[in-house]
C-alpha cells in the first residue's frame, strides 16, 4: 500500500520540513502546495528526498474563498496522476504524526478503503448553513485592490439583502465537515473524473461564491456519490441515522482543540502532550515554530522514536 500526503501551506518552512521528515518512509510520497502569497524560495531550500513533489500550478489562497478548495484540486490533480497511491491525506503545514509511521501504515492497511472525512447534512437548521444560502465573494473583494474592499463588500451586502436566498443545486444534498480528511484511491479517482466532466462548469461557479467552501465542496461531491457508503460512519449517521446531525461527526483522522479559552483552535504546547499520547487517532493540529517545539521534540522521542528537528 501506498500513501500521498497532500500538504497545504503557507507559512513555518522550518515546521513544514520536520513534518515531512517525521512521516517519510518506503511507503509514501509528499505532494507539496505552498500559498502563491509566500516566499517559495524559503521552503525548497531545504534537502528533500525524490519523493517530495512541489506543486507548480499556484494561486494566492484566501481563507474561506474557493481558491483553498482550488488549491486542494490542484494537489489532488498530480498525486491523482501517477496512478499508485492507494490512499491520499490531505494535511495543513501546521499538522504532526502523533503516531509512528508503522502505525499508520498497519492502521490504513486493516480499514482499507474507508474514507475518513467528516461530514454532517448542510440543512435545515444544522450548523452553518447559511454559508450556502448567501452570495460571499471572497476571492474577489480579497483578490482586488484594497480600494475596492469596501464597495465590494457593500455590493455584496445589498446583494444578500435585496435578493432571496440562494437556493442549492437540484438533486444534490449538501454537506459540510472538516478540511483534514484520507480518502480512497476510488474516490479520489471518482473527483477528478467528475471536474474533468461537462457537469462539473455548474458545481464549481456555485462554490465560487459560497463562504468556507473548502469545508463543503469535497463532502457534498463525496457524500452524493457512489463512494458515499464507503465514508466512515455513513451507515450509523446517514444511512440508517434516527436523529437530526446540527454539525459534523467525528470520522477524521486528526486531534484538534476547539476549546473556547485557547486559540481557534488551539495551538498545541507542552499542557497537550498526555491527551495526544492516549489518544488513538494519528494526527494533531495545529503545531506552530518555537511554542510547540518542546512537545514536538518530545513526541518525536516518546510516540514517534525518531528525532526530526530540521537544521539550519
Amino acid at each position: 500500500m501506498k500513501i500521498a500526503y497532500l500538504i497545504l501551506a503557507h507559512h513555518q518552512p522550518k515546521q513544514l520540513y520536520r513534518l515531512v521528515n517525521s512521516l517519510n518512509s518506503e511507503h509514501v510520497s509528499f505532494f507539496i502546495y505552498i500559498d502563491l502569497k509566500a516566499d517559495i524560495s524559503k521552503f525548497d531550500c531545504y534537502d528533500y528526498g525524490s519523493n517530495v513533489f512541489f506543486i507548480k500550478n499556484r494561486v494566492f489562497v484566501n481563507r474561506f474563498g474557493y481558491s483553498q478548495p482550488q488549491a486542494m484540486i490542484n494537489l489532488i490533480r498530480t498525486a491523482e496522476a501517477s496512478n499508485e497511491y492507494d490512499y491520499f491525506i490531505f494535511l495543513s503545514g501546521n499538522d504532526y504524526p502523533i503516531k509512528d509511521n508503522n502505525y499508520i501504515y498497519n492502521y490504513l492497511k486493516n480499514n482499507y478503503p474507508t474514507n475518513f472525512i467528516n461530514f454532517y447534512p448542510l440543512v435545515g437548521s444544522a450548523d452553518k448553513v447559511n454559508n450556502i444560502k448567501q452570495y460571499r465573494f471572497v476571492d474577489i473583494i480579497k483578490d482586488s485592490p484594497k480600494y475596492l474592499n469596501i464597495p465590494l463588500r457593500f455590493i455584496q451586502f445589498m446583494i444578500n439583502k435585496l435578493f432571496p436566498n440562494r437556493s442549492f443545486m437540484k438533486g444534490i444534498i449538501p454537506y459540510r465537515g472538516s478540511t483534514s480528511w484520507c480518502l480512497n484511491r476510488q474516490t479520489i479517482n471518482y473527483i477528478v473524473e467528475y471536474l474533468e466532466s461537462p457537469k462539473s462548469k455548474k458545481y464549481v461557479k456555485y462554490f465560487k461564491s459560497v463562504w468556507g467552501s473548502d469545508e463543503i465542496f469535497f463532502q457534498t461531491l463525496i457524500l452524493n456519490s457512489p463512494y458515499a457508503k464507503q465514508c466512515r460512519y455513513y451507515e450509523r449517521d446517514i444511512k440508517n441515522s434516527t436523529t437530526f446531525m446540527i454539525n459534523e461527526n467525528k470520522a477524521f483522522l486528526h486531534y484538534i482543540d476547539w476549546s473556547r479559552d485557547r486559540e481557534d483552535p488551539a495551538i498545541l504546547d507542552m499542557r497537550d502532550y498526555e491527551l495526544l499520547k492516549n489518544s488513538d487517532l494519528l494526527f494533531g493540529r495545529k503545531f506552530f515554530e518555537h511554542k510547540s517545539d518542546e512537545l514536538l521534540d518530545k513526541i518525536d522521542k516518546n510516540l514517534l522514536n525518531t528525532i526530526c528537528s530540521p537544521s539550519g
